[in-house]
């Protein structure tokens, strides 16, 4: 039986870098792919570890054993996407030939992750770990350092949660600040608080940037926004107008709350019991958006639209009841409006429950007619 040396590029280096699509099997093949990375990026220990494996390769074959070698890779979206491709690539590797044994050889970053999915396949005779060694010149700090800021999985995995402490405590802490503002007033905050919940923040948001790249991703969405508002105008426009009653309905609940008098928890309560509606309003704009792009291409869906407004004004109802009951409970309204609210709450839970009975009725209508129409076996279908 023949063993197989195998290397994982989990991030798919050898793709992003030098163009190298997995899985490579045969030696001429992987002697090319490592090539290629190293050429194009001289520091990539993915590179040294293919190189790793190639050794071991030569040295097998002069012992007369039967070996053959193989490069998988991943995705850059590391995680469940690039694992999956890499499942795919071992059942790819699994189809060319019969395997007794696999030996992984790698440079030991992400073992953890895929041992188990090699396991699955093949039984994994050791692992070889390919360390570079590096000049004691240039084994300084800063030249670490450097290295790593152009790593986006270092950056990712312990730069932005860097970032997001700063940020967060810059946030809660300009948010105490102006609280103790608008509550106490000619209240003053000392310069040093000031100077530190300013560099929190902007130190935090530039971590965070850096880390995501989140200037392009703003650029890819502003872009892919436009895209979508060109082929479906209709939808478009209903989240135009769904973002628009949002931020409307901020506006007039300030408006409507700041003229109440009583505690500020009472305002709070009608402030979000006001606001239930232009959020339903908000789903509202959406659903009848879709539901008119439905008509106007001609497919079917409508039901589902229809579910969706009733459903989302049960929630309403339900919400809007609780809130007000709350307000009695603190006393803020009377045993009258107490009875409306609980009235209210009693009417949305049925509302909900009718709506999900009558959605299912027509599902299971549009299911029976799908089956009748289907072809009773593969032969009739072909």
């Amino acid at each position: 039986m023949t063993t197989l040396i195998l290397n994982v590029d989990r991030d798919d280096d050898f793709g992003e870098k030098a163009g190298v699509k997995g899985p490579v099997t045969g030696y001429a093949d992987c002697y090319d792919a490592a090539l290629k990375l190293i050429s194009a990026d001289p520091e990539d220990s993915d590179a040294n570890a293919l190189f790793g494996a190639i050794k071991l390769y030569e040295e097998m074959r002069k012992k007369n054993e039967d070996v053959e070698i193989a490069l998988i890779t991943g995705k850059s979206d590391v995680g469940a996407v690039s694992d999956t491709e890499l499942g795919r690539q071992l059942d790819e590797l699994g189809n060319f030939g019969r395997f007794s044994d696999a030996i992984l050889v790698t440079d030991g970053a992400e073992d953890d992750y895929i041992v188990p999915l090699i396991l699955s396949r093949f039984k994994i005779r050791y692992v070889k770990h390919i360390l570079v060694r590096h000049n004691q010149n240039i084994e300084s700090l800063y030249y670490y350092i450097v290295n790593a800021i152009k790593d986006k999985k270092f950056m990712s995995k312990f730069v932005v949660p860097i970032g997001l402490v700063f940020l967060t405590y810059g946030v809660v802490s300009l948010v105490f600040i102006l609280y103790s503002v608008f509550l106490f007033n000619g209240y003053s905050v000392s310069p040093g608080n000031g100077a530190i919940t300013f560099v929190a923040i902007v130190l935090g948001a530039y971590l965070v940037e850096m880390g995501v790249d989140l200037v392009q991703k703003m650029k890819n969405s502003i872009s892919s926004l436009r895209t979508y508002a060109r082929e479906t105008r209709i939808s478009f426009l209903s989240y135009v107008v769904s973002i628009s009653l949002l931020l409307a309905g901020i506006a007039s609940g300030v408006v409507q709350v700041s003229s109440l008098p009583g505690p500020l928890f009472n305002k709070v309560l009608v402030f979000f019991s006001l606001y239930i509606w232009w959020i339903y309003g908000s789903v509202a704009a959406i659903e009848l958006g879709q539901g008119v792009e439905l008509i106007v291409s001609g497919k079917t869906g409508i039901s589902g639209i229809l579910y969706g407004l009733l459903f989302s004004l049960a929630i309403g109802m339900v919400v809007y009841g609780m809130i007000n009951y709350v307000r009695f409970i603190f006393s803020y309204t009377t045993f009258s409006d107490a009875v409306i609210n609980l009235t209210i709450m009693i009417l949305g839970v049925v509302l909900a429950i009718l709506s999900s009975l009558i959605n299912r009725y027509y599902n299971d209508i549009i299911s029976v007619t799908a089956i009748e129409q289907s072809p009773t076996s593969l032969f009739e279908e072909k």
